[in-house]
């Protein structure tokens, strides 16, 4: 089986925290029957993904974070995975049939205006929250 991993890099992420969080278990948390994963500020998902994959014995998990287009964006994954994929290659496509760079700029503020505007439907949104965030990561804009 693949390694799940997070999806996005997020500020504040727990990545380089993860060892010394796992030490702050009880000795015994593997031991645990039916547990119940809760994490209030889930961001990247690191934290996430790493125990989801160390404890098998983790059984449900409650996520949540203050940003709600990151919360749409983790309901979108999970619950509309294929129509996400087909909206981000449509962005993806669209943005490389541009042959300047001034017109993939013009094309990226576009739709980082059309993302601030906030009615987007939640297919909509994650594409544009994830262009916003692989640009923000590249210093594209």
């Amino acid at each position: 089986m693949a390694k799940a991993k997070p999806f996005i890099k997020w500020v504040g992420g727990k990545s380089q925290l993860i060892e010394q969080l796992d030490a702050q278990l009880p000795a015994d948390f593997g031991n645990w029957e039916n547990v119940t994963y809760i994490e209030p500020f889930v961001g990247g998902g690191a934290m996430l993904f790493y125990m989801l994959q160390r404890y098998p014995n983790i059984q449900h998990a409650i996520i949540n974070d203050i940003n709600p287009d990151l919360a749409t964006c983790y309901r979108t994954v999970r619950d509309n995975p294929e129509q996400l994929i087909e909206s981000l290659m449509d962005i993806e496509n669209a943005y490389l049939a541009l042959e300047t760079e001034e017109g993939r700029k013009d094309f990226f503020m576009a739709a980082r205006d059309r993302y601030n505007e906030k009615n987007l439907d939640p297919i909509k949104n994650t594409t544009k929250f994830f262009s916003n965030i692989v640009c923000r990561n590249y210093n594209i804009n």
